[in-house]
């Protein structure tokens, strides 16, 4: 008997001091958590200071990067066709895949089966998941009734044909030419967007219209000769059309991380014009930068038909960050969790699995090939048509030692205030360095099933705090060791193609 007491009274105390040891971390967690919060704002300044070279860097550093290398220079090339090989097959004949074509017209074709569930999906992903969401009964960021009549079509399929006009609001105001017809066995539905009034009708109503604003469109296009931008609206010296004669034109597409840098002549596109002239001893290579602020994927491909007047050889493409912090992420956090309300009971759980909190590794695939990369793909399809080579990135992120404490809740503190606000959940920057790492890993899968050239970026540039000022936003180190890491690979693929 005593034994047995003995027995229970070593597990009591045992539960007991694990009881207080969780209690202890959890206590503590939030300590740490609430300091670094209160430190974030600090630490952000410090480390956009950076940016503008404010805080000194190492000179190996200062020598190794900032000061441009004095590379010997090749024989002066010519550019006229290029000549014939596997990285130019490419011409107007060009045959894009029915997604891709579909995507390029910002068209949504969907088939149903007599029960009204989805048997396959074709084009444009924003309104392809919308209609999918609404017909799951999965959570949406846009309710409007006038989409009910379209679900009830697809429920009773006697009540088609159906056709209406609807609009769809996300960062844009979005309107369709809804079709619904019968089949055999089913339906289909084509959504067809209308695009007649373009880009101004894209101004969603809650919009600040203010006339001093840059922005034609925010985070889509900007007025040209407005502040820092050009002729044409971009960040960058005027753009002559048509391109001079013997030109090798160079167009990288994306958002702030592109257009990023503290003077026009130090974002990366300007840096590479740079290094290319000086690597092919010629001043007959032009670099663009294209880049717009919060611009994603789904703007992108909207803008194919000014990226191609711009008459490039060449698009290269960095961006992620905006389509799945900003887009992704937020719908993701919306989908049924068996885990989600036991992990954000306690910080401390949150932070040990705050991964669980996003769906599997390869749901997030998936995703990523039926949004993101189907408009990477419609947009290499209209650029394909017009003989223009594209170039995919990889893309970066900061990557810091496991006992860089501080470094890591700056970065878990910079995911909350800057990319997710959402007060519920915090989604810490190991999280989303694993989706980063996905989204790059099917990247290259996407770019070699394609034939697109792929530039591993986040491969190579391994660097923190001295070259990142947030999660993917680079201080001039930072942008000089990216622009180098892009430069070496459009320059093989312009002796590739052009020699």
């Amino acid at each position: 008997m005593r034994k047995i007491i003995k027995l229970f009274y070593g597990l009591f105390v045992a539960v007991m001091w694990i009881l207080v040891l969780c209690l202890s971390l959890e206590l503590f967690t939030r300590v740490v958590l609430k300091t670094a919060n209160y430190l974030y704002r600090p630490l952000f300044e410090m480390q956009n200071a950076k940016a503008y070279k404010m805080v000194k860097l190492s000179e190996e550093l200062e020598e190794k990067y900032l000061v441009e290398k004095d590379y010997k220079p090749k024989d002066q090339i010519v550019f006229s066709s290029p000549k014939s090989s596997d990285l130019t097959s490419i011409n107007g004949d060009y045959l894009c895949k029915k997604n891709y074509e579909l995507t390029l017209k910002g068209v949504a074709e969907i088939y149903f089966d007599i029960d009204g569930n989805i048997i396959e999906s074709y084009g444009d992903p924003l309104i392809e998941r919308y209609i999918y969401n609404i017909v799951n009964d999965l959570p949406v960021s846009y309710n409007d009734s006038s989409w009910d009549t379209v679900l009830e079509v697809i429920r009773n399929p006697s009540l088609a044909p159906y056709s209406a006009q609807l609009r769809y609001i996300g960062t844009y105001n979005h309107y369709y030419q809804v079709e619904i017809t019968q089949q055999s066995d089913g339906l289909v539905l084509i959504a067809r967007e209308l695009r007649d009034s373009y880009p101004l009708s894209l101004i969603a109503t809650y919009t600040s219209k203010s006339e001093d604003s840059a922005w034609l469109v925010p985070f889509f296009a900007y007025k040209p000769n407005v502040d820092r931008y050009n002729n044409l609206g971009f960040r960058d010296e005027d753009i002559i059309l048509p391109k001079p004669e013997g030109v090798l034109r160079i167009l990288c597409v994306g958002g702030s991380t592109t257009e990023e840098g503290p003077s026009n002549d130090v974002t990366y596109p300007n840096i590479m014009e740079r290094k290319l002239r000086k690597y092919f001893n010629t001043d007959k290579i032009e670099v663009i930068n294209a880049g717009v602020i919060g611009q994603r994927s789904f703007g992108e491909v909207r803008r194919v038909n000014d990226f191609i007047s711009l008459q490039p050889d060449l698009v290269v493409y960095y961006n992620a960050i905006n389509d799945i912090c900003l887009v992704d992420m937020p719908q993701w956090l919306k989908l049924p969790n068996s885990y989600r309300d036991t992990i954000l009971y306690s910080d401390l759980l949150t932070r040990i699995f705050n991964r669980k909190l996003l769906p599997s590794d390869d749901y997030i695939a998936d995703y990523f090939h039926r949004t993101i990369f189907r408009n990477l793909g419609a947009m290499n399809c209209g650029f394909s048509k017009q003989n223009i080579r594209m170039a995919i990135c990889s893309f970066a992120y900061p990557k810091i030692e496991w006992y860089e404490f501080v470094a890591r809740l700056y970065f878990d503190f910079n995911m909350r205030n800057a990319w997710l606000s959402l007060e519920d959940v915090m989604i810490t920057f190991d999280t989303y360095i694993k989706v980063i790492q996905i989204y790059n890993r099917e990247l290259k899968k996407f770019c070699e099933r394609e034939n697109i050239l792929y530039i591993p970026v986040a491969e190579e540039l391994n660097g923190g705090t001295d070259y990142f000022t947030d999660v993917c936003h680079m201080t001039q180190l930072g942008l000089y060791v990216k622009a180098d890491i892009i430069s070496s690979y459009v320059a093989k693929w312009i002796e590739e193609s052009y020699r």
